[in-house]
């Protein structure tokens, strides 16, 4: 009876544990595109202990998230759109300093 006990409460845990982590899982669906220029942001969520799946998010212009299929093509071209734009901007970001000479006038 006491080894009935301890395999029903093992297999309450493991029961519980692997639907702990479909839950923590942020993309249950995901889709296979839509118009780019509704994409106001992109969040990429790599695989972690309680999500064992790479999910890729993004934010429209209506604050609604959707998730897209991670191995799907417009998710490549999305993430590298984004890769792009992150490069360009930390580019024209950086400050270029001028030298200035100072001139006096005397009268």
């Amino acid at each position: 009876m006491k080894a009935l006990t301890q395999c029903i409460i093992l297999l309450a845990c493991v029961a519980l544990s692997t639907s702990a982590a479909i839950l923590n899982c942020r993309c249950l669906k995901t889709i296979q595109g839509l118009p780019y220029e509704l994409i106001t942001d992109v969040e990429v969520r790599e695989p972690r202990p309680y999500c064992n799946k790479r999910e890729v998010i993004v934010t429209l212009e209506d604050d609604t998230q959707r998730c897209l299929n991670p191995e799907g093509k417009f998710t490549r071209a999305v993430l590298q759109k984004q890769k792009k734009a992150r490069a360009d901007k930390t580019s024209t970001s950086s400050p270029t300093t001028a030298p200035t000479t100072a001139t006096s006038t005397s009268s």
